[in-house]
């Protein structure tokens, strides 16, 4: 068929609609000698999504640089349909090598993002697809925390693309501050005090001994629940081999060695007199090299369900409480951190004790420690 002017507001460019359902585009200028010049710049196909759009876009920049006495650069090109699923491929490759933390990335893209997003031309995707898809989590129940690990993969695999051009002139999404990342208020506030933790280990060595012993490595080294038991190697799939060993306890100098995680810095935790007779106990049940077990001989992949029913018997209504005022096995790191502060253990030995990366996850112990400086004030003098 013959060319016919797109017209109206995209005067300048020419379609041409071929038979086969194909459309080509060819824009009209004149050259740097004033000459008339017509030359294709794309073709919608099947496989192509090249718009009248593209087509006065090729024309605008072709003019600029004419203006500007530059040579143009015009190319025939075809712009393939480059599906969100298609990114998520690419990054995957690269996560698979490069991220401890790749399963996680692959379930959640699986679980929350390739229905949605997966056959998507990315063209088509703007900010508020996302920001409506941050709503539509939230409305399905998910916690803050999951709806932005969410938004920050999307947004990875969207920056990943566009660093390693797999796409070109390409605006990330969700970059500057598009989409709003939710507001994540999960620190921990309860604390469990020494009257109360003395009860619930009294409750859990008569009732379950297994749930005992854990307890008092928790409470008592301050470690994180993966460090004592190995368990985000198998619960969040990230490969690493993580439980205590018992090559990492010293019984000569009487102190236990956390090695550097993906969130933590190694460390040497002392043991006192509770914990040494539980690593004595669980060294004359040992079964393997780690320092504690399941009855299958196994990795322990959460906290037993003993551990929660002796809290509810000290702290009736506990299940019921919002998260961040709930007493988990979480509790007792935190528990461990806030006895040493109310000690006047000072900050940073504190950041050391836990494995800190940054003060700031610290500092929320800072109140905690005896104020001393009035004291210290007063006693100033010549």
């Amino acid at each position: 068929m013959a060319l016919k002017s797109a017209g109206g507001k995209y005067e300048g460019v020419w379609i041409n609609e071929l038979k086969n359902g194909d459309i080509s585009y060819y824009i009209n200028f004149r050259d740097s000698q004033g000459k008339p010049v017509k030359i294709q710049v794309g073709k919608k196909t099947a496989v192509s999504d090249f718009t009248v759009k593209d087509a006065y876009a090729k024309l605008i920049e072709t003019k600029y640089k004419l203006h500007h006495d530059e040579e143009p650069v015009i190319k025939n090109r075809q712009v393939s349909k480059i599906r969100f699923d298609d990114l998520w491929q690419e990054f995957f490759k690269y996560a698979k090598v490069n991220k401890k933390s790749w399963r996680m990335d692959e379930q959640n893209y699986n679980k929350h993002i390739k229905s949605v997003f997966g056959n998507k031309n990315i063209k088509s995707l703007s900010s508020l697809n996302f920001e409506r898809f941050k709503q539509e989590l939230f409305e399905k129940g998910l916690k803050p925390q999951t709806v932005k690990h969410q938004l920050t993969l999307i947004r990875t695999i969207f920056n990943y693309a566009i660093k390693h051009e797999i796409v070109k002139n390409y605006i990330n999404p969700l970059s500057d501050g598009k989409v709003k990342m939710p507001d994540i208020d999960n620190e921990r506030q309860a604390y469990l005090t020494k009257k109360e933790a003395k009860k619930i280990l009294k409750i859990l060595k008569s009732t379950h001994k297994l749930t005992y012993h854990l307890t008092v490595l928790l409470l008592f080294t301050g470690a994180r629940f993966s460090e004592i038991t190995g368990a985000a190697s198998q619960k969040n799939k990230t490969g690493e081999a993580t439980p205590l060993k018992w090559s990492d306890i010293n019984f000569n100098n009487q102190s236990i060695y956390f090695k550097k995680t993906k969130n933590g810095n190694d460390r040497h935790i002392a043991i006192n007199d509770v914990l040494l007779k539980t690593l004595h106990y669980l060294q004359k049940t040992k079964v393997n090299e780690n320092v504690i077990t399941n009855s299958a001989k196994g990795i322990i992949l959460r906290m037993p369900k003993y551990f929660l029913d002796a809290v509810e018997l000290i702290i009736p209504g506990n299940g019921e409480r919002e998260n961040k005022y709930k007493i988990t096995a979480h509790t007792l790191r935190h528990t461990h951190a806030s006895w040493l502060a109310e000690k006047g253990l000072d900050i940073l030995q504190i950041r050391e004790q836990l494995g800190h990366k940054n003060i700031e996850m610290t500092m929320r112990y800072a109140h905690l420690i005896p104020n001393k400086r009035h004291k210290v004030t007063k006693a100033l003098s010549l």
